[in-house]
């Protein structure tokens, strides 16, 4: 059965947890498409903030994903009878944030499944979805919309959608936002500068931050993490693009920075600490052009959750 986690956490939670962690993966020849163009919340969403993720699972099933990321994508595997997260080739999300705290957004899982089970399933499920427009629209799609509460999804060929708003009626927005083609959707408002083409791998993900998400994340971090509050403070948008290798991951950190604000020193600060030490990161090098910022990375494959979580915890 669809569980309650799956879709809410697993469609929505995927986009934070591609995008202040990283994803890496031992051998694997596959790579994530660029979200470059996709769906993105803002063009539905007012909220400040907007995340776009994307990441090809197959990678996910060879790491050794920190808790509760791992329990995340378990609970994607177990909960259901009809899917796996092997079903699908990609998933790509985009949500928007109002400070802490969701305000709307969609997640698209493209691959191979049993239609017909899903939307048993559905049918099923304990927030009582119902059947909305069958495919009546032409397009193949049938849409559910949960009775009390603001998810809706989409069981099309091929693809998965899980759609959550403030209310049904925006969670239905979202998701037929996802559904128009290129040129009819309405216009994103969200600003990620040119991380959307810098960055790339088997797992992508940026963010345009919002004052109030940027200030929060500054906030949590543990005494001592001067030089990644200053870096952070100054950010705009920020992002991370992960090529895996069986024993070596990649990863390239964009910036979008506020001139008036970024420290070059602070960052040079910030990639020695994430540099020396145990489980850290090798190979930093940095580039800069106009408001543009990025940092080519290298890590063992292994200690890729480490390697950052030291960062984070203030052990670095």
């Amino acid at each position: 059965m669809l569980s309650r986690r799956l879709l809410t956490r697993n469609a929505l939670a995927l986009v934070g947890g591609g995008l202040f962690s990283s994803t890496a993966a031992t051998a694997t020849t596959s790579q994530a498409a660029p979200p470059n163009g996709q769906y993105d919340a803002s063009a539905v969403s007012d909220a400040p903030t907007t995340a776009v993720a994307t990441v090809d699972p197959s990678v996910l099933e060879t790491i050794d994903l920190p808790v509760p990321f791992d329990s995340m994508m378990a609970d994607a595997g177990v909960q259901s009878d009809a899917i796996s997260i092997e079903n699908f080739e990609s998933v790509t999300a985009s949500t928007a944030l109002e400070g802490d705290a969701v305000d709307g957004g969609c997640a698209v899982a493209v691959g191979s499944f049993d239609e017909q089970s899903v939307e048993s399933e559905l049918r099923g499920h304990e927030l009582e979805f119902v059947a909305r427009d069958g495919r009546r629209l032409g397009d193949g799609v049938a849409r559910f919309v949960a009775s009390n509460d603001p998810y809706a999804v989409a069981v099309g060929p091929s693809s998965l959608r899980i759609g959550y708003g403030r209310t049904r009626a925006r969670a239905r927005r979202h998701l037929e936002t996802t559904l128009e083609k290129r040129r009819r959707r309405p216009q994103a408002t969200a600003s990620y500068g040119s991380l959307p083409s810098l960055l790339d791998g088997h797992a992508v993900a940026y963010a345009d931050l919002g004052s109030e998400t940027r200030q929060l994340l500054v906030d949590r971090l543990p005494d001592g993490s001067d030089a990644l509050a200053a870096t952070l403070g100054a950010a705009r948008a920020i992002g991370v693009g992960l090529r895996a290798g069986s024993t070596q991951a990649r990863l390239r950190y964009g910036l979008v920075v506020e001139p008036a604000r970024f420290s070059t020193e602070s960052l040079e600060t910030l990639v020695e600490e994430a540099t020396t030490g145990e489980n850290a990161l090798a190979s930093s090098n940095i580039y800069r052009s106009g408001t543009t910022v990025v940092v080519d990375a290298a890590v063992e494959t292994g200690s890729l959750w480490p390697a950052h979580e030291r960062l984070f915890d203030g052990s670095a």
